[in-house]
């Protein structure tokens, strides 16, 4: 018996090496071919590597498969921001990403909707029931009440332990973003309401804990910037946990008081007015009082403020923009030379026609011709 165990032993040798072989030699083949085709770039300050390969990765399955929205989860979402903050590195603007916002143009008009029917498919519903500042925190004062109340009892129901499985829930007005962009107060709710993720675990870059995000109206053309548009914002805190909407609110009030302050001209130089935040979604206030300067040295302009400077403020540096070309053609090369030269070394020429203020802007197709981050002990070479 132990014969014919060595001589089957013997001859089964030479065939399991020669698969060894031939397995190791198309796995060395694909990795130098992987290296070849592909190369890599340095990571930004605070991005994680690995993480930013796994957004790429997860961001091309949310363009190009239909399952793709069983995957959204708090572990990917995470990675989907560490990838467009990288991605924001790369952009060749001046100034680098810190905080603010992203603007997405889906020319597969498919990545929303696998975020909607994600949200769909939780068991718990999409807590739309508790949109409203006052229902919201009658809501929260209730769940806090009740699990103070579950803490004191032991019981030994099962239900009691359940936890809800929502992730993605409605935020509906409880945002300020791109009010105007979606509509009136009705429209907001029934079609273009902001929604929020939580993300635990101190997971995303500078400490963000949230993503806001949303569906902003298409811009009608055929150029690049076809399909819907999507608003992805990191936040520190959402609104969904008592703790968080405290600290969310008193962030935002602290924003808004500084908004309004920096506005006054004394203000404007003292420390913290001076620094813009970096990519900030709101209408340049200092672009829009140097266009209305402008306009008024331009003859045949009657009403700057209602014809002008209404439109400029609601749709911000595309609308400056797009006003500025129009009276170039108009025979006004003379006027608006100095500020179109101002606005284009400011922001870049590639996105100015679609562009609200200091947002990052990318296109599904930019965002899947991306180039890998270069992970610590990566054998990919660096472009």
């Amino acid at each position: 018996m132990q014969l014919q165990k060595t001589i089957y032993l013997f001859i089964l040798l030479p065939i399991i090496v020669e698969c060894y072989t031939s397995f190791h030699r198309h796995y060395r083949s694909r990795i130098k071919r992987t290296a070849t085709d592909e190369c890599c770039v340095s990571s930004k300050l605070n991005v994680g590597a690995k993480k930013a390969n796994n957004g790429r990765n997860f961001f091309r399955q949310l363009a190009t498969e239909t399952d793709s929205y069983k995957l959204i989860n708090p572990d990917n979402m995470c990675n989907l921001i560490h990838f467009l903050i990288q991605q924001a590195s790369l952009n060749n603007k001046s100034i680098s990403f810190g905080k603010g916002m992203f603007v997405i143009f889906d020319s597969t008009n498919q990545i929303f909707n696998r975020f909607m029917k994600s949200k769909n498919e939780q068991k718990s519903g999409d807590g739309s029931k508790h949109v409203g500042y006052f229902k919201r925190l009658k809501h929260m004062g209730a769940q806090a009440m009740d699990g103070l109340f579950k803490k004191s009892k032991k019981s030994n129901n099962e239900s009691d332990l359940i936890e809800s499985d929502t992730f993605i829930y409605v935020r509906g007005d409880e945002s300020s973003h791109y009010h105007q962009e979606r509509g009136s107060k009705e429209d907001r709710a029934r079609n273009y309401p902001a929604y929020g993720v939580d993300i635990p675990g101190a997971c995303m870059p500078s400490g963000f804990g949230h993503i806001l995000f949303g569906e902003l109206p298409a811009i009608r053309n055929d150029s690049k910037y076809s399909g819907g548009r999507i608003y992805i914002k990191p936040e520190y805190f959402g609104i969904r946990q008592l703790k968080h909407f405290i600290k969310h609110t008193q962030s935002y009030l602290t924003h808004m008081s500084r908004k309004y302050v920096c506005q006054l001209k004394d203000m404007q130089t003292k420390p913290g007015c001076s620094k813009e935040d970096a990519f900030r979604e709101n209408t340049d206030k200092k672009l829009l009082d140097k266009w209305r300067k402008v306009l008024v040295t331009i003859p045949n302009i009657w009403n700057v403020d209602e014809q002008y400077m209404n439109d400029a403020a609601k749709y911000g540096v595309g609308e400056i923009y797009r006003q500025a070309k129009q009276l170039e053609a108009s025979g006004h090369q003379d006027k608006i030379k100095e500020f179109l030269d101002t606005i284009i070394k400011q922001y870049g020429e590639d996105d100015l026609s679609v562009r609200k203020g200091r947002e990052i802007i990318f296109t599904t197709k930019a965002l899947l011709d991306s180039p890998l981050t270069c992970e610590r002990f990566g054998k990919i070479k660096k472009c």
